[in-house]
C-alpha cells in the first residue's frame, strides 16, 4: 500500500472511531449521571522508527510519521446539573468525586444515577433492577408493609432502623472502567465517604454532564475530518491509477 494512502486510512480510522464514541455521548444526553467519553488519539512515529532501524530526528522520509494510533478513551467526570424531580427516593451527589454502590449478580458497579426506587419486597433498586448498597455492606431492604422516611444525607429512617445508601471515593479516577449507560466497574479497592462529608440530596437527580451544542458542533468537524482523509485516498488511488496508465503506454 502506498504509504500516503495508509497515513490516509490510519486517518479516516481514527476519526470513525472518534465519531462513534461522540454519537454515543449525544445519546445519552438525557441519561442520569451519564459521563462522556473523550477520544484520544496519538502520533506515531513510522515502522521503521518503531521497530529501533532508524533514529527520530534525522530529517529523512520517515520522521513524516506513521499516521496516528487509537488509544483507551478517557471519562470525562464533570459534575453534571441538578434537576429536581419530586421523587423521594431521587438522589444526587453534590460533588464530583464520590459515587453509589450497586450490585449487579457477583459484581459491585458504581454509578452517579440515583434514580433508586422500593420493590414490592422493600428492596431499594435502580431502573435496571440492580440491588443498592448501603454503608453496612448489606442490601438496602425495608419492611414494605412499614412506614419510611427520607432523612438528609442519603438515609432512610423506618421505625427505629436507620439505612444510609453507601458512597464510594475510588482512591483514582482511572480505577474506573466504563461499562456503558451510567455505570463504571472498580478495578480497584475505594474508600467509603464518612458521615461528616456526605452530600447527598434527595428529590433531585444529577443529569447528563454532556453539553449537546459542544458535542454536535465535535461531531460535524469530526465528519468533515473523515471525509477529508477518505478523500485523500480517492485523490492518491486516481493518481496512482494514472501513472500506472502512463508507465504502461510508454
Amino acid at each position: 500500500m502506498p504509504y500516503g494512502v495508509y497515513l490516509s486510512a490510519a486517518g479516516a480510522n481514527a476519526q470513525s472511531h472518534r465519531l462513534e464514541v461522540l454519537s454515543n455521548n449525544l445519546a445519552n444526553v438525557q441519561t442520569p449521571g451519564y459521563k462522556p467519553q473523550q477520544t484520544i488519539l496519538q502520533a506515531r512515529f513510522a515502522e521503521l522508527i518503531e521497530q529501533g532501524e532508524v533514529s527520530p530526528g534525522l530529517g529523512g522520509a520517515d520522521d513524516i510519521g506513521g499516521g496516528v494510533t487509537i488509544q483507551r478513551s478517557q471519562t470525562q467526570f464533570d459534575q453534571g446539573p441538578m434537576k429536581n424531580t419530586g421523587g423521594e427516593t431521587d438522589f444526587a451527589i453534590n460533588d464530583d468525586e464520590s459515587f453509589f454502590v450497586v450490585q449487579r449478580g457477583e459484581e459491585r458497579l458504581l454509578t452517579r444515577a440515583g434514580e433508586f426506587t422500593f420493590d414490592h419486597h422493600g428492596r431499594m433498586i435502580n431502573p435496571a433492577g440492580d440491588q443498592v448498597i448501603g454503608s453496612d455492606g448489606k442490601h438496602i431492604q425495608l419492611d414494605p408493609t412499614k412506614p419510611y422516611h427520607v432523612a438528609p444525607e442519603g438515609r432512610i429512617q423506618q421505625g427505629d432502623t436507620r439505612y444510609e445508601i453507601m458512597l464510594a471515593k475510588p482512591k483514582s479516577q482511572g480505577d474506573l472502567t466504563h461499562l456503558g449507560g451510567n455505570l463504571f466497574k472498580p478495578l480497584a479497592d475505594f474508600d467509603l465517604v464518612p458521615g461528616n462529608g456526605r452530600r447527598v440530596v434527595a428529590g433531585q437527580l444529577e443529569q447528563s454532564s454532556v453539553k449537546p451544542t459542544m458535542a454536535m458542533m465535535e461531531l460535524i468537524e469530526t465528519s468533515r475530518m473523515y471525509e477529508a482523509n477518505v478523500q485523500m485516498i480517492k485523490n492518491q488511488d486516481n493518481v496512482m491509477g494514472s501513472l500506472i496508465s502512463r508507465v504502461l503506454q510508454s
